[in-house]
């Protein structure tokens, strides 16, 4: 029956249609059976004319063959917004880089132009004590050693005598120049010709910069693959490296020109000499520190070439030192384990087939030796990524200060509202204590409260809460300061602001909060907080929610 009906559905269709005739109700069965059974073959074939083509990547036989047909699931307009949006943001990359390197090599010409001038004025009055004094005159010479044995005759009555010697016109022997004069002059033209190198590089690297940006108009596709080419050549001719090395280049004539002006001072007084070795000393030591201080230190932002290269120098006998105890931690498992596995050693040695009990010695050792965090052993980049992975939300809450202070603009602090709901409580807390110093400093410790009155007062809600939750033994928050903050606040809080609306999240927010606090008395300084908003605030909210659906009303 269901394919007879079937049958005799797909049998009215357009043939019946075209010809107007009908079947009729009281047709004989053997006519129905006519009609069903030619309606079969019909059946039969339609399913093959209207069948569809396979598409190729269905009717590939081949991995290539697959490959090249997966593109025509995406259409050719999807294609090519995904190749416009992919050379945007590498045409974005490219214009920002090449600008950051042409701002900074301009900052090192204007600094290397002053620099020579400074140097060369120097060296024009020190590089002629190199030269020896000209040779004198012969003729004065003679008449000088003339005179000098006319004034030593002695006149006896015997005989008229001279105590001065014979003059004999010899070679003039010329003085050689001191030793410190040919080290002086060395070391300050050594540092000119330092910093005109570093000038002459920033030029020529300018040109290839400019080079680099000519016909680099457009994201078509031509372009953004000839932008790609190009910047595939900076990298593999080492450009980046080129454009790192020429302010290490000026430092080094600066270096350079320091130490022979020492040479000099110490050569011409000494009192002079040791206040100029003092401040010279000073900047030494501050610019040494700055190298230093970014490989001892976690994530120091005194990044600069000379650190970098120190940092990667460290980290690579960390990471050497972090393989030797990784591997003799293993072998002393080896030799007293019977699986030799590390991991049990970060599960506590819990599932370990390692008896503690049995070996104490190779227990401690193994716990003095198991290399526990292989955070000094990551790229400087790396470093970044597990820090950031590590103070997710303390970064979270200090974005969201930095986001208010930076504008102080209270419309952030309505979005600021919703963002401190994925933090911690302490994370909270450190947030509304940067709001509120920052307040403070801007608008004066009297009138820092009105502005706040038009912030939706969930934002100061959810801050009691986390302010709260505080305990008396947090080094961070003493009780006066706790006490004062609470105050703050609540005071933030104005019930009237025309954001406050009954049927907002932020006001579900606030009223849920509101009962929280009202439950939670442990802090000193809440309880009168919350029995002012059990008296209060909590008559004044439905007073505002009441009133506010009326009017609601009245519209409708």
């Amino acid at each position: 029956m269901p394919s007879g009906t079937a049958g005799d559905t797909a049998d009215t269709s357009p043939a019946t249609a075209a010809t107007g005739e009908s079947r009729q109700p009281d047709s004989s069965a053997g006519g129905g059976a006519t009609n069903s059974g030619s309606a079969q073959p019909e059946a039969q074939v339609r399913p093959q004319e209207t069948q569809r083509e396979r598409p190729e990547w269905e009717t590939a036989e081949t991995l290539k063959e697959y490959w090249d047909a997966r593109k025509t699931l995406f259409t050719e307009e999807q294609r090519t917004d995904a190749w416009n949006e992919t050379a945007n943001i590498v045409k974005t990359y490219s214009d920002e880089l090449i600008e950051r390197w042409n701002k900074e090599i301009d900052t090192l010409l204007i600094y290397a132009g002053l620099f020579s001038a400074i140097q060369t004025a120097f060296n024009v009055e020190l590089y002629k004590r190199l030269t020896p004094d000209p040779d004198p005159d012969p003729v004065l010479v003679a008449l000088e050693r003339i005179s000098a044995q006319l004034s030593g005759f002695a006149v006896n009555a015997a005989f008229v005598n001279s105590t001065q010697n014979r003059f004999v016109l010899g070679d003039a022997k010329t003085p050689a120049a001191p030793v410190w004069v040919v080290v002086l002059n060395a070391l300050w033209f050594s540092s000119l010709i330092s910093s005109l190198a570093a000038a002459s590089i920033a030029i020529m690297v300018k040109q290839w910069l400019t080079e680099y940006q000519s016909g680099l108009s457009g994201t078509s596709r031509q372009t953004a693959r000839l932008r790609q080419l190009r910047l595939n050549s900076l990298q593999r001719w080492r450009v980046k490296e080129i454009v790192s090395f020429l302010p290490v280049l000026l430092q080094i004539a600066s270096g350079l020109f320091f130490a022979g002006l020492l040479i000099l001072l110490w050569n011409l007084n000494r009192t002079v000499a040791i206040v100029g070795t003092f401040f010279v000393g000073i900047l030494t030591v501050f610019s040494l520190s700055t190298i230093i201080l970014p490989t001892v230190a976690t994530h120091c932002s005194y990044l600069s070439p000379p650190s970098r290269a120190l940092f990667e120098l460290v980290r690579l006998a960390y990471k050497g030192l972090y393989l030797l105890r990784r591997d003799l931690c293993t072998w002393l498992l080896s030799q007293y384990s019977a699986t030799g596995n590390l991991e049990w050693f970060r599960l506590g040695f819990d599932s370990s087939p390692f008896q503690p009990q049995a070996h104490p010695r190779i227990n401690r050792l193994c716990k003095m030796l198991f290399p526990s965090d292989n955070f000094s052993t990551l790229a400087w980049r790396g470093m970044e990524t597990a820090l950031v992975s590590r103070h997710t939300e303390s970064l979270d809450g200090e974005m969201v200060a930095t986001a208010y202070t930076t504008l102080m603009d209270t419309k952030v602090l309505d979005h600021a509202a919703l963002c401190t709901t994925e933090l911690s409580l302490e994370d909270t807390r450190t947030c509304f204590q940067r709001i509120m110093s920052a307040n403070i400093a801007h608008w004066g410790t009297d009138g820092h409260r009105w502005p706040m009155l038009s912030v939706h007062p969930c934002m100061w809600s959810g801050a009691l809460i986390a302010l709260m939750d505080a305990s008396g033994n947090d080094a961070a928050w003493s009780p006066s300061t706790l006490v004062a903050a609470l105050d703050t606040a609540y005071r933030y809080i104005g019930l009237s602001s025309q954001q406050l609306q009954s049927d907002t999240p932020g006001t579900r927010l606030l009223c849920v909060d509101f009962a929280r606090i009202i439950r939670h008395k442990l802090t000193p300084g809440s309880l009168n907080i919350a029995k002012d908003i059990y008296k209060t605030d909590l008559r004044c909210l439905g007073l505002h929610r009441r009133r506010t659906q009326g009017v609601r009303g009245d519209h409708h």
